[in-house]
């Protein structure tokens, strides 16, 4: 979520590192509605302090005389341009809000630009060599459904594509590798084991900046959304929660199955356990 007031100041930063990442973003219409919003918080404060003052004036006035009914008259006035100022400037900030959001992440000043990963800059080096394995190492898809043990057929017959049954060894391996993740997590490094909802309200699908960008990647279920990650969740869970003498770093890890549509990745690397609909994720969040 970007502070629109910073977005202001640094207006021109803002700019260069949306451009540097290649993003579209329509700045002139930002700068526009910025500028309609303070000219409708200037007016509507103008109006309060006349309708203020005009109060006081009512005080001294006595009731019935024709001064005090065209000083009412003139409150009256002003009470319904406020009435209007105030829908106009509450329209303006939504309008503004939303278009913020469409703003994408401002880049890290230590990021390197460039046009693709050849302009990647090398952080670090590993010393360890790949494995080298005996035998040919097969394809997930390959070996699982040799084994019997991953069914892309039945899961199409039972749910469509990009789903998959997993049965036997390999369902035990899922299961022990997600027990594995929580429970390293949750006795070694300090994270306390949580299980959140797995349907999230649209305030919280913004807050994590999965709306409106990926809108055409959520699943929906009335009025809720199916988590795309458990980071939805569990990052909203201080939402709106005043910590004023944190002790520590709070730090959570969640166990999810995550769902997405991959709307836009039609044709890309889609082949196995690739791009699916449905799959589990151990997420690790940490507020500080």
């Amino acid at each position: 979520m970007h502070n629109l007031r910073k977005l202001l100041t640094d207006l021109e930063v803002a700019k260069q590192k949306t451009a540097a990442r290649r993003a579209d973003f329509d700045f002139e219409h930002f700068e526009a509605l910025a500028d309609d919003r303070i000219k409708a918080i200037h007016e509507f404060e103008s109006l309060r302090a006349q309708q203020k003052k005009a109060g006081k004036g009512m005080r001294g006035l006595k009731p019935g005389s024709e001064e005090f009914h065209s000083l009412r008259a003139s409150l009256k006035t002003l009470s319904s341009e406020i009435k209007t100022r105030e829908i106009t400037r509450k329209k303006v900030e939504q309008e503004l809000e939303e278009l913020v959001l469409h703003l994408p992440n401002l880049i890290a000043d230590n990021v390197p630009i460039g046009v693709d990963e050849a302009d990647n800059t090398i952080v670090r080096l590993s010393k360890i060599a790949p494995k080298a394995f005996g035998f040919l190492v097969q394809d997930h898809v390959d070996l699982g459904e040799k084994l019997g043990q991953l069914d892309f057929e039945a899961a199409t017959r039972v749910s469509g594509a990009r789903f998959v049954f997993l049965r036997g060894q390999i369902a035990k391996l899922n299961r022990a590798l997600i027990a594995f993740m929580l429970d390293l997590h949750s006795t070694e490094f300090g994270y306390e084991e949580m299980v959140p909802p797995f349907l999230v309200n649209r305030d919280a699908m913004i807050g994590t900046g999965q709306l409106p960008k990926f809108e055409e990647d959520a699943f929906r279920a009335g009025n809720f959304f199916l988590i795309p990650t458990a980071e939805v969740p569990v990052t909203n869970y201080l939402r709106e929660t005043l910590l004023p003498n944190l002790p520590k770093t709070i730090a959570f890890c969640a166990h999810t199955p995550c769902f997405r549509l991959e709307a836009g990745s039609h044709g890309k690397d889609t082949r196995g356990m690739i791009r699916q609909h449905q799959f589990d994720k151990v997420e690790l969040v940490k507020f500080c």
